[in-house]
């Protein structure tokens, strides 16, 4: 037995419950702790942006096509598409309605993963899959899941993915020039 401790029967049988005897413990103020993990939480989703990032800048293509096409290919998906919304720059999106379709290739089985941006007056929502509603698509644009990360992380130059055959686009080809102009995207080299 500890000093202040005692091992108490447990209910089902045997031993292995240790209680206090009353000795001085250390007082938890809840409302403390909580607002503590709240800042932590509202400062890892830019933490985690700056590490996703680096990491898309130093890892080599192979590597990040090889991860592509592991089981982590749609939580990785689902992930930037959850930031896209929060990327949005809401001033320069103020007026705009439009849906656009994006349709990720490099499946394993050779499909594609697709996903919905819709734009509404200076927010932005995102949802997987490729339905119509609330409208059919302006435009569609299709990459590889290396060439997403790279244009989500600011490594490719949209002109430069579309003019090089990296970006496809169907639709409203005015409307995508200005679509990149509407989100922040963190600055790196662009490749």
């Amino acid at each position: 037995m500890l000093a202040g401790w005692a091992v108490r029967p447990h209910p089902g049988g045997g031993y292995g419950r240790v209680a206090s005897l009353g000795m001085d413990e250390p007082k938890f103020d809840m409302d403390k702790v909580i607002a503590a993990a709240r800042r932590g939480a509202a400062r890892a989703p830019a933490q985690l942006g700056e590490k996703i990032t680096r990491l898309v800048d130093q890892t080599p293509d192979d590597r990040l096509q090889r991860l592509m096409k592991s089981p982590a290919r749609r939580m990785i998906l689902e992930g930037v598409f959850w930031k896209m919304p929060q990327h949005l720059d809401r001033r320069r999106a103020a007026g705009v309605n439009a849906s656009v379709l994006w349709r990720i290739a490099g499946r394993p089985n050779g499909g594609t993963d697709d996903f919905r941006l819709v734009i509404a007056d200076g927010t932005a929502r995102t949802a997987r899959g490729a339905s119509d509603v609330p409208a059919p698509p302006v435009l569609t644009l299709t990459m590889d899941g290396v060439d997403l990360l790279k244009l989500a992380s600011g490594g490719l130059d949209p002109m430069r993915g579309y003019l090089g055959g990296r970006i496809q686009l169907a639709g409203d080809i005015m409307f995508a020039a200005k679509l990149g102009g509407m989100f922040r995207v963190p600055a790196t080299k662009p490749a």
